[in-house]
């Protein structure tokens, strides 16, 4: 696996730092996942059965270490492991790390070449530093939710904090690869909220010279837009370039349209254009013409989605289907998936590679420093 050598102690829970640690453990990491003796808020939150989907999702692939940080030993534990670490993710509110005294100056200390990542809200600097919040917060105030809508919803998938772990997964393998030129290590502080401004980036562009809400991308256009069909289904239309426009044109038969792609009502005449046609339909005009459109699916099809199976998109595991790597790696073979650990499930195999004793780790055990 491409990232077999490398070890991660992820000190992160709910979504951010997990969804960044499970990519580099899906390609071969050895990511320790170092819970609180009440373990990660994830595993219990919206359970169907004894189990959190959400927690199996996120945590697949990891090892799970619980220890009381709090406690002098524990932090002693959680440091001797550091010493021989690659990368640390943390996603505490800034300074929590530091005072508990495992902060990226602690650690550097012990372990010069650390890649150290902090995933917080609003970044380690800043004058919105301290603030609490969550992923429909950073949404809300990075402009985002009103770039997906001018009426503001819950959109019910966590952009900012998905978008974070992509950059902080990323930051770190630059990190890493950058520490192989040079042999050093590096500290990464990845904003949430600024990782949602990242993601709408073009927009900001656009509206710093431009008052006009409405644009292309926002359906303002009848060539990118969501129609309903005549049985009711809505169809995705994405036929921005002029090629694609003019092969729907072609399949629909109106060639007056051709030129009326970016008119202001040429909607209303696509709308009914749709509606005159069943989504079967659609789908055999696009598979003929090929312009781009694709029926907006419930998430319960999408799972059942046989062509998507055939690629492996997903994977069985420990009761839930989930979404695999989504990347083909023509040096990885196949790549393997293991269920989300229990709470402290490798405690004892962690701190006995360490050189602990049994003794020692039983007495940890019973003072409540490890679970």
């Amino acid at each position: 696996m491409l990232l077999k050598s490398i070890k991660v102690l992820d000190l992160s829970t709910l979504l951010p730092g997990p969804l960044c640690s499970l990519f580099l453990a899906d390609l071969g990491a050895e990511v320790i996942k170092v819970e609180s003796l009440n373990g990660d808020f994830m595993r219990h939150f919206e359970m169907l059965g004894k189990k959190s989907p959400y927690f199996s999702a996120l945590n697949r692939n990891k090892k799970s270490i619980a220890i009381n940080l709090k406690a002098a030993e524990g932090r002693k534990i959680f440091i001797d492991i550091a010493k021989d670490t690659d990368v640390i993710i943390e996603g505490f509110r800034p300074g929590k790390s530091d005072a508990l005294g495992i902060g990226y100056k602690s650690i550097k200390k012990v372990n010069p070449k650390i890649v150290y990542c902090s995933i917080s809200g609003y970044g380690q600097k800043g004058p919105y530093k301290n603030k609490a919040g969550h992923d429909l917060n950073y949404s809300g105030l990075s402009g985002m939710l009103d770039v997906l809508s001018s009426n503001p919803f819950v959109p019910g998938v966590q952009m900012a904090d998905a978008a974070s772990a992509f950059i902080a997964a990323f930051s770190i393998v630059s990190a890493l690869y950058n520490r192989e030129k040079t042999g050093k290590g590096s500290y990464i502080d990845v904003s949430i909220f600024g990782s949602a401004l990242s993601v709408i980036g073009m927009h900001f562009a656009r509206h710093s010279v431009s008052k006009n809400r409405k644009t292309v991308l926002s359906g303002s256009k009848a060539c990118y837009n969501v129609y309903e069909t005549k049985d009711g289904k809505y169809a995705s239309f994405g036929a921005i370039e002029t090629k694609f426009w003019n092969s729907f044109c072609d399949a629909v038969k109106r060639s007056d349209l051709v030129s009326k792609q970016f008119d202001e009502g040429t909607i209303k005449e696509v709308k009914k254009i749709f509606k005159s046609k069943e989504m079967g339909d659609w789908l055999r005009l696009r598979k003929k013409y090929d312009f781009c459109c694709e029926p907006v699916k419930k998430i319960e099809d999408v799972i059942r989605d046989k062509e998507l199976n055939k690629r492996g998109n997903f994977v069985d595991i420990d009761g839930f289907r989930q979404a695999a790597m989504p990347v083909i790696f023509s040096s990885v073979k196949k790549i393997s998936y293991k269920k989300a650990p229990k709470l402290g499930e490798n405690t004892m195999e962690i701190m006995h590679q360490m050189g602990y004793g049994k003794g020692y780790i039983s007495r940890l055990k019973k003072s409540g420093v490890v679970l």
